[in-house]
């Protein structure tokens, strides 16, 4: 028989299991855990994972933290040579699209399959990194003076970097199907990781 402890507050009773709340803490796992609509971080069962969240969270910055105004003086001077400003331009460009896929795959693909809410924290926080990554691309560009039209049309033309872009992105589409219809597998792909 359960152990239960009965609370009276005002004309209401709650029974509290024991055992039952044993089990909901067992059944919590990284993946293939407890299936909830609620996201209960307590009790905590992997205490590493809120370590972590709490040292992600103040290592927390602003792309508007760093001046820019010394990049904006090179940038306008001779100091930088037209191939280094067109690695500058490609570097936006490809991290311009990494991020958001990075982004993306966390939110959409990695916290589906995770059920445990402390690693949830986690990965949420992970992909407010990845778009504080991405703001900083703009205040770069919007600081340095660039049309990010350019940037984004230098990354497309390099024909490996389409190439993985594809790859990435079908892979993504593909693992998102199958974390919503919650039946995951890994996906199979014809195409090349250039």
């Amino acid at each position: 028989m359960s152990a239960t402890t009965t609370i009276t507050v005002g004309n209401r009773s709650f029974v509290l299991d024991k055992e039952k709340a044993e089990q909901a803490y067992q059944a919590k796992k990284v993946i293939n855990g407890r299936e909830t609509m609620f996201f209960n971080i307590l009790p905590l069962k992997y205490q590493w994972a809120y370590d972590l969240y709490k040292t992600m969270k103040n290592n927390h910055w602003e792309p508007e933290d760093i001046t820019m105004q010394k990049d904006v003086e090179q940038w306008r001077s001779d100091e930088i040579t037209d191939v280094e400003r067109w690695i500058i331009k490609m570097g936006i460009g490809y991290f311009s699209a990494a991020e958001g896929i990075v982004g993306d795959n966390i939110l959409h693909v990695v916290r589906e399959v995770v059920t445990a809410p402390e690693l949830k924290l986690v990965l949420g926080r992970h992909a407010h990194e990845e778009n504080i990554h991405a703001d900083s691309l703009v205040y770069m560009l919007s600081s340095i003076g660039l049309n990010p039209h350019e940037c984004e049309a230098m990354f497309e033309d390099v024909p490996t970097i389409k190439a993985k872009n594809h790859f990435v992105v079908s892979n993504s589409r593909s693992l998102r199907s199958s974390c919503s219809a919650r039946s995951w597998k890994a996906p199979s792909s014809t195409a090349s990781s250039a």
